[in-house]
C-alpha cells in the first residue's frame, strides 16, 4: 500500500527519529519533512497539504 510518513521536524511530541523508524519499517514508504511542530495542518496548511497532494497525484 502507497505510504507517506511525514516528519514534522520541530515536533517535540513525535520527533523525527521516531517518524523515520516509522517509514522504515513500511516496505516502500515515502518519507518528507516539514518545518513544523507537532500539529501541521495548523501550524504549516498549505505546505503540509501540499505534500498530500502531490503524494496522491503520484498515486494515480
Amino acid at each position: 500500500m502507497p505510504t507517506l510518513v511525514i516528519s514534522t521536524a520541530l515536533d517535540t511530541m513525535a520527533t523525527p527519529y521516531h517518524h523515520r523508524q516509522v517509514a522504515d519499517g513500511i516496505p516502500g514508504a515515502r518519507f518528507a519533512e516539514l518545518a513544523s511542530g507537532h500539529l501541521p495542518f495548523a501550524e504549516a496548511p498549505g505546505e503540509w497539504l501540499g505534500l498530500i497532494r502531490a503524494f496522491l497525484d503520484a498515486q494515480a
